[in-house]
């Protein structure tokens, strides 16, 4: 099974195990949108240049109203160098993420899947799956039911003999 198919059935189950809880939840999920550019950094910084990306995210409260979890979809591509054309990673990851209900600033962490795939400029494609972090800060712009918010935050891939890491730069709303 390819990781992309994996991906889609996981993601299909986690919305039908968590549709009932969130139908009688006192807090809603809110879902949110980002688009980001990407600073690579390490071994990924040598090979390729400034990227991009996008993010879809749902994110609910636990019991103590300052923490939550949110469930992140997110696909990176940073064009390559030589003779590779690009890296693109698609992930699903879980953070949990700390908010002071009076303050604007917030905290995240945690762990994802991450598929790497890099394209070769002649043709052809590598891809492999590894597990890795993000964390990171972010600010809400504004309050309210759609809140614009801007998140500075670090990634980094677990890849056997390279380093993978970047800092992403993302401007997103929340609605």
């Amino acid at each position: 099974m390819s990781f992309r198919k994996g991906l889609m059935i996981a993601c299909a189950f986690a919305v039908a195990a968590v549709a009932p809880r969130v139908a009688h939840a006192q807090t809603p999920v809110r879902f949110s949108g980002a688009v980001s550019l990407g600073l690579p950094i390490g071994d990924l910084g040598n090979a390729t240049d400034l990227g991009y990306g996008l993010t879809f995210r749902g994110e609910g409260k636990l019991s103590n109203p300052e923490w939550g979890v949110r469930g992140d979809l997110t696909w990176d591509r940073f064009p390559g160098r030589g003779v590779v054309d690009a890296y693109s990673y698609l992930s699903l990851a879980g953070n949990f993420v700390h908010r002071t209900p009076s303050e604007s600033l917030y905290e995240f962490a945690g762990l994802g899947l991450y598929n790497n795939s890099i394209s070769f400029n002649g043709g052809g494609n590598v891809s492999d799956t590894n597990l890795g972090v993000q964390m990171g800060v972010g600010l809400d712009l504004a309050k309210g039911p759609h809140t614009p918010f801007v998140e500075f935050g670090l990634t980094s891939v677990f890849t056997s003999g390279s380093n993978t890491l970047w800092f992403p730069v993302r401007f997103g709303i929340r609605f």
